[in-house]
């Protein structure tokens, strides 16, 4: 299952969602490396051979199973651990024979986080994508777009697309003084999205993202994991009318804030990922989400940044 929350074919990314551990007897002639792949397969219900990485391209096996083995002397190693990373996952041995394996991807979803979606592809690949990530009707989450330079009608195809409560959902807008403040409605009723302009210096955007969330979280009683989904968009025109300086230190706040409330946030930004646009605030993200059109269709490729993990080409 991957991070959309939808049945779709996903890579191995997200193979071992929550973590699970297992013992491993560091005097055992069992190989460990066997073990952990062994694991992280059957977890995934997936075959040995479908896990993408070699764990031979993350660490010595053979220092592995060696770095805990008794001193000569049969003295045990009573404390220490190892941890690695293996196809997107986090693998942690410790001395005691505990071994830990969890996805990044079912971190981020425990502890909140920030994706970016970026690719020089059709808006519409954009559309599907996003609303994927407002997540699935199962749960009544709530959603809060910031609109830069976007109509709201771009919110409500998404919400609409993914089948989202209206009565859950709000909408900032930039105003800028050169833009029409007629594009921006403010409603309570329950059968419109409820949309708030924001007008003056980007500060003022900022700081206004930030007070909805919170005031958002305070109406909730507090946010389960993931509850929360922000969506920013788009980048592409903010990028054009600020500096990089400027613009990362707005995104620097505003994803701090989603990650502080357990949010998950996506940022819309149609460039293509080798652009300086993208590589500019890049490091800001989670995961940056990597869009093209394929001979079989729209595609995407995830880079998972803390296990340095680039998945291969799959189908939206």
């Amino acid at each position: 299952m991957s991070i959309q929350d939808d049945d779709a074919t996903s890579p191995f990314m997200c193979g071992v969602e929550a973590p699970i551990t297992f013992q491993y007897d560091w005097t055992s002639e069992d190989s460990l490396t066997a073990l952990i792949i062994q694991q992280m397969a059957e977890e995934a219900k997936v075959g040995s051979a479908e896990v993408p990485e070699s764990l031979y391209q993350c660490i010595d096996p053979d220092a592995l199973e060696d770095i805990f083995q008794p001193l000569q002397d049969g003295t045990p190693r009573t404390s220490g651990c190892v941890t690695f990373h293996l196809a997107g996952h986090y693998v942690t041995a410790d001395s005691d024979g505990t071994v830990e394996i969890e996805s990044e991807l079912g971190r981020l979803k425990r502890s909140g986080g920030n994706l970016l979606l970026t690719g020089d592809v059709p808006t519409d690949v954009f559309e599907q994508l996003s609303a994927q990530f407002l997540g699935g009707v199962a749960r009544d989450r709530t959603h809060l777009f910031a609109l830069y330079g976007r109509d709201i009608d771009v919110a409500r195809t998404r919400l609409s697309r993914a089948n989202a409560n209206l009565d859950h959902a709000h909408l900032l807008t930039y105003e800028a003084a050169v833009r029409s403040a007629a594009q921006a409605q403010t409603s309570d009723s329950p059968s419109q999205l409820s949309t708030s302009p924001v007008y003056g210096s980007l500060d003022d955007f900022e700081a206004e993202i930030r007070t909805e969330i919170f005031e958002l979280q305070r109406r909730q009683m507090g946010f389960e994991p993931g509850e929360l989904r922000f969506c920013f968009d788009s980048l592409q025109i903010l990028s054009s009318e600020e500096d990089d300086r400027t613009v990362t230190d707005f995104l620097q706040t505003v994803t701090e804030t989603v990650e502080e409330v357990s949010g998950m946030g996506q940022y819309i930004l149609p460039q293509a990922y080798e652009s300086s646009s993208v590589q500019a605030v890049e490091s800001l993200f989670d995961v940056t989400i990597e869009l093209k059109i394929g001979k079989d269709g729209p595609e995407q490729r995830w880079h998972l940044h803390d296990t340095n993990y680039t998945t291969t080409w799959f189908s939206i």
